[in-house]
Order: structure tokens, then sequence, then C-alpha cells
């Protein structure tokens, strides 16, 4: 699907793709963020700590509709390690894990960037897994993980 520019203000596409989609075993508490699951998102140990899908130097984006605006933060996902250890460490270090949200449908997609979605749920809304669903890729094995719910 083709988003216009004034949509996109500047960020690339793939990026803006990612905010405000479901969390993975972790929210947002105000400002702050905690973990919601005990195990790591990827590879299953124990989650230690959450990492910003979208990276927190980025901001926040606005997403413009013509059904209204939202302000739409990174998505959080537990994971084991620090930013240089373990799970956490293949987000930061080297990008070894790429994610990126995967419509089920394209009128699903079109339904988000139309603010249709936005309208019937809450950015990060679990049920958003009924549309779509996270593809982590594993750039050194080459192997995708498919995160179908929170």
């Amino acid at each position: 699907m083709i988003v216009s520019a004034s949509q996109l203000r500047g960020v690339p596409k793939d990026r803006a793709e990612l905010y405000g989609k479901p969390h993975v075993g972790a929210r947002y508490v105000g400002n702050r963020y905690e973990l919601t699951a005990e195990r790591c998102g990827i590879c299953g140990r124990q989650a230690t700590n959450c990492h910003h899908i979208v990276p927190r130097r980025c901001g926040d984006f606005a997403l413009v509709t013509p059904r209204g605006t939202w302000r739409l933060r990174s998505p959080l996902i537990a994971l084991c390690g620090s930013g240089t250890t373990g799970c956490h460490d293949g987000f930061h270090g080297g990008a070894r894990y790429r994610p990126e949200w995967v419509w089920d449908e394209p009128e699903f997609e079109e339904a988000w960037w139309d603010g249709t979605l936005l309208c019937e749920h809450e950015p990060h809304d679990p049920a958003l897994y009924a549309y779509g669903h996270w593809a982590i890729t594993d750039t050194k094995t080459g192997r995708t993980i498919e995160i179908t719910e929170g």
C-alpha cells in the first residue's frame, strides 16, 4: 500500500508501520514501562527488560488520518539480556533481529492508515493481533519468528 508523504512527514514507511502495534510481554505505565511476561519474546529465556521496537531516539509518531490524529508510541517487547547481551543485544548490537508488522489482509493495512482501526482499537491494543502479527527476522540464521499474540 502506498501511503502519502504528508502522512509520513519524513518518517520511512517501514518504521512508521511499527508504531502503535501491540506489545509483546510488556506495556507502558505512564511514561515508564514494565514487563508483563516472564519469558523473552525471542528465545523463551527469562525476560530481564523491555526493548523499544522503534529506537527511542526516533521518538513518537503522530498518525494523521481522515478520521483523526493519533500519537503513536513504539511497541515494547520483553527480552532477555541487556542492550549488550542476550536477545536484547540482538536488537541493538549489529541489529541481528529485524522486526516487521505484517497485516493479514491488505484491507486491514488500509484500515490502519485511514484511521478506521484506531477508531475501534486504542494503539497497542492486543486485539490488533486479529489483523496482523509480528515477523522478526534473525539475520544470522534467516529464520523468521512469528508472534501472533502479546
